[in-house]
């Protein structure tokens, strides 16, 4: 019980110390999504997301910024649109390499909201047949000047967006962003 109530002050008093230089900001941007449908033509969806961040630094290379986004995602297959919404939260490591300029890794967790698709005029609702939840990992490059934030990452996908994956192929999510955000303060 000791050893737990000193793990827990040790990090809460992390957690003050880096309250007092943690930055909240607001993104958004531009999605490219597409999924892995093995042996079929796929075109890309254009989709948005748009959320919020929290950078912290940890050191004066490193920093950690969890994030909470809306993202638009899916695919089009021949004439069917698959539209994906989701709540993502990615857990986001960045390390300067040069001033403002700095590589982005980190997973990132996300709740399917809604899932639709689209042929013609006709709009199905296929939420009950897809995974609730989608991992990836998340590879990026940004650039930090004053309180704007520019970056451009790579979501790649690790979760089938199917919900009865038993044939063994992963209907995985892969989505390209590129953001703005800024940082108040």
């Amino acid at each position: 019980m000791k050893k737990i109530l000193l793990l827990v002050a040790v990090v809460l008093s992390f957690v003050a110390a880096a309250e007092a230089q943690t930055r909240l900001g607001i993104k958004g941007g531009l999605n490219v999504a597409t999924i892995r449908f093995p042996n079929t033509d796929i075109d890309p969806r254009l989709g948005v997301h748009v959320g919020g961040f929290a950078s912290t630094p940890i050191s004066s290379r490193f920093a950690i910024q969890p994030e909470v986004v809306y993202s638009q995602q899916g695919v089009e297959t021949g004439e069917t649109k698959h539209t994906y919404h989701y709540l993502n939260v990615p857990l986001i490591f960045k390390g300067t390499i040069s001033g403002g300029l700095h590589v982005q890794v980190g997973p990132q967790f996300g709740i399917l909201l809604a899932a639709n698709e689209r042929k013609g005029n006709v709009t199905v609702d296929v939420t009950e047949s897809k995974n609730r939840y989608d991992g990836a990992i998340g590879l990026g490059l940004g650039y930090d000047v004053s309180g704007w934030q520019i970056s451009a990452r790579y979501n790649l996908g690790l979760s089938d967006t199917r919900d009865d994956s038993d044939s063994g192929i992963n209907f995985a999510n892969n989505v390209f962003q590129l953001s703005l955000g800024y940082k108040f303060r």
